[in-house]
């Protein structure tokens, strides 16, 4: 009778440690996996901020670690020609011979033009020399007298519209551009290897002036 009662409280014990064990296991699973998730939830803000700050730098090799220029470029075509053939539907159904001759010319020149613009601007100097803390429009700013660090639309993050997971590689960043609140652009991260890259940009509206 002792020993089977001896042999119940081992039994007893031996249970109780492992599921303490299991307890701890379990509870270690659900810390690791919160931490993975909360890493993997932030990674595309962090390859955001990483490409942001390489475009204020001017650096080169890690924008072009960091962005598929002719995907964003093609992208950014596509989008820019799309809102102008928006506009143009609003022209007058009878413009007479004077204004349609002017439409057939700027539609037969644009494409050209845009994609000049592209060339020009969608590049490790382009993204640097117009999206940079010594572009045109910053220097403008700092001749008028103001600080353009401190003005409406510096930081990145109030420009920021929607932010979300696509799937588990693509992550969409919907924001405002720097100086025209209503020029909005939806850009789209890519995860390759261990790296957000910019894949895609496609303009939503022109904004000022357009």
């Amino acid at each position: 009778m002792g020993c089977t009662l001896y042999t119940q409280l081992v039994q007893l014990a031996g249970a109780s440690l492992v599921l303490k064990a299991i307890s701890r296991a379990v509870t270690t699973t659900i810390i690791t996996t919160s931490v993975l998730v909360c890493v993997y939830a932030a990674s595309p803000f962090v390859g955001a901020f990483v490409l942001n700050r390489a475009i204020k730098a001017g650096d080169a090799e890690t924008m072009n670690l960091l962005v598929d220029w002719d995907a964003v470029k093609d992208s950014l075509r596509r989008s820019i020609l799309a809102r102008l053939e928006d506009k143009a539907l609003l022209r007058p159904s009878d413009p007479g011979w004077l204004a349609k001759a002017k439409y057939t010319i700027t539609d037969a020149v644009t494409p050209l033009m845009v994609d000049s613009v592209l060339d020009d601007r969608v590049s490790p100097d382009g993204f640097t020399t117009y999206m940079g803390p010594h572009s045109p429009k910053a220097e403008a700013a700092r001749a008028a007298g103001l600080d353009p660090d401190t003005m409406p639309g510096a930081s990145v993050l109030t420009r920021i519209k929607h932010a979300y997971f696509l799937d588990l590689t693509h992550f969409e960043i919907e924001l405002a551009d720097r100086w025209d609140a209503g020029k909005v652009f939806r850009t789209q991260l890519e995860l390759s290897g261990f790296a957000w890259r910019l894949v895609r940009v496609d303009m939503l509206s022109m904004g000022e002036g357009a």
